[in-house]
């Protein structure tokens, strides 16, 4: 009988690494997706920097045209 469990105990301890092994390759499987994601957006906010700083720009520049036509209007 203590073969038995012996032998209970080792399948049970066998299946359980199996699944340990399964979940320990799907996790870094979805690391490596994270990662891309993280990379992904790190460089959309770098784009969205980017066009804020130019639009920044461009609106200080049409500022400037409109004070030397004259084109400003009287602030509210």
């Amino acid at each position: 009988m203590s073969d038995d469990r012996s032998q209970m105990m080792f399948d049970i301890l066998l299946g359980i690494q199996k699944d340990v092994g399964q979940i320990k390759r799907e996790l870094s499987s979805l690391n490596l997706c994270v990662s891309a994601l993280e990379d992904h957006f790190r460089g959309t906010l770098t784009t969205l920097y980017g066009i804020q700083a130019d639009t920044s720009h461009l609106k200080s520049r049409v500022d400037r045209i409109e004070t030397r036509l004259g084109l400003n209007e009287a602030e509210h």
